[in-house]
């Protein structure tokens, strides 16, 4: 694929990674203090000029109303470019991620794997996945036994692909983590070091 080529939805995923990241570390109490570096990251990474991101980040930053709207905005982005991927371009943009755990063999194997969902969207098999584990939790009594026996194929069918979509996921986002919390800790510091006295 070359630049060219590459679908907006794709560019979106990696545009707004570190809106996914400032979200999975907005849903922890205890990863809220990095949220605005990884919304620093986020905009830092948008690719306009320096003067510009400066008030861009100040404003983004500069309530916790602001940081909460920039979060969700973004991070609604890259789940809305998520989800438009078909499995065939998951792999194609995770393969590193792949690549980097099982060692190229074994991820050039699960490609093969993966082929048999190759055309379905990230968002439909999330959808699926989730509707039938819905249908198999529910205790109202609104879906039948014949229901409940469809919705339990289609977990079996589904759960391993969906499990490793998350999983490659999971990983993608610590690869990430550290990049976004490393301004944290270099302006915290320097802040602290101010403030030694002797």
């Amino acid at each position: 694929m070359t630049d060219e080529e590459i679908p907006k939805y794709i560019e979106d995923l990696n545009r707004y990674q570190y809106a996914n990241v400032a979200a999975r570390f907005a849903s922890k109490e205890e990863d809220a203090q990095f949220v605005p570096s990884a919304l620093e990251k986020l905009v830092s990474g948008f690719g306009i000029d320096k003067d510009m991101i400066e008030g861009l980040k100040e404003g983004t930053l500069a309530s916790k109303e602001g940081i909460e709207t920039a979060v969700q905005i973004y991070a609604g982005k890259y789940q809305k470019a998520l989800g438009t991927l078909k499995v065939s371009e998951f792999y194609d943009v995770r393969y590193s991620t792949l690549k980097s755990l099982l060692g190229e063999e074994k991820a050039m194997e699960a490609k093969v794997t993966l082929e048999k969902y190759s055309e379905q969207s990230i968002a439909s098999i999330n959808k699926k996945f989730e509707q039938a584990s819905y249908i198999l939790k529910d205790k109202t009594g609104l879906f039948d036994e014949e229901k409940k026996a469809e919705a339990k194929k289609t977990l079996e069918k589904l759960g391993a692909v969906y499990n490793v979509i998350q999983l490659i996921e999971q990983r993608r986002f610590e690869e990430l983590r550290n990049d976004a919390t490393k301004s944290f800790y270099k302006d915290s510091i320097t802040e602290f070091l101010g403030k030694i006295k002797w």
